[in-house]
């Protein structure tokens, strides 16, 4: 489902910054040879989180969910030269993918890539983060959004993507993933400590913010 006119977001996307062309070559590689090429996140969203992460001043970003890397070395690529991102993914193959594409960039070297499950590679995380893009397996979003609101940074944000899930938080679906997603969407609505926006931007993205 497009929540915006595909003329209108190619607008928008033609007068905004966008990554590199390395991006563009993993993103022609993720659409010529990926099955789930439409997880991809692309230069609408990866503008948009860019200028998020250069408002905030951001130096770490901690990532769930890598897939092929686009989103990991579109954010990187918007980091200070000391900056650092931790991506996770359990799929050893396309984590390769993913580094073959960050070794040739100058950014690569900000990008640590951790191969395990998200939930059990929550021990293996230390410190603050100063923004957070979480974008895995959706029935643990929850825990992945408790985690990082307890090692956000006092200017951190978290963004969480597919949050309309093509629309299907307006039915009654009842597989899991929907399920999970509306029921977050209401919990995240409920925390008066947060502050809270979500925006149809491609498949939604939820910002949130702790107010204290």
């Amino acid at each position: 489902m497009n929540f915006i006119d595909k003329e209108i977001e190619n607008y928008c996307v033609d007068k905004s910054s966008w990554p590199s062309s390395l991006c563009q070559s993993i993103q022609d590689y993720t659409l010529d040879q990926e099955h789930w090429s439409q997880m991809l996140t692309g230069k609408m969203e990866a503008s948009f989180l860019g200028f998020l992460i250069r408002a905030i001043g951001a130096t770490r970003v901690l990532e769930f969910g890598t897939f092929t890397g686009y989103s990991a070395l579109s954010m990187a690529e918007n980091l200070p030269e000391h900056g650092e991102i931790i991506t996770i993914d359990n799929d050893s193959r396309i984590q390769k993918i993913a580094q073959g594409f960050w070794d040739k960039s100058a950014h690569g070297k900000k990008i640590k890539p951790i191969l395990s499950n998200g939930i059990e590679a929550l021990e293996k995380i230390q410190g603050e983060f100063d923004f957070v893009f979480i974008d895995a397996d959706k029935v643990n979003y929850k825990n992945y959004l408790s985690f990082s609101l307890s090692r956000l940074s006092k200017k951190g944000i978290v963004a969480l993507d597919n949050m309309l899930w093509s629309g299907r938080v307006l039915t009654n679906e009842q597989e899991k993933s929907t399920q999970a997603i509306k029921e977050l969407n209401d919990y995240i609505a409920s925390r008066d400590d947060l502050f809270k926006t979500l925006l149809p931007i491609r498949d939604g993205i939820f910002l949130v913010q702790k107010l204290s």
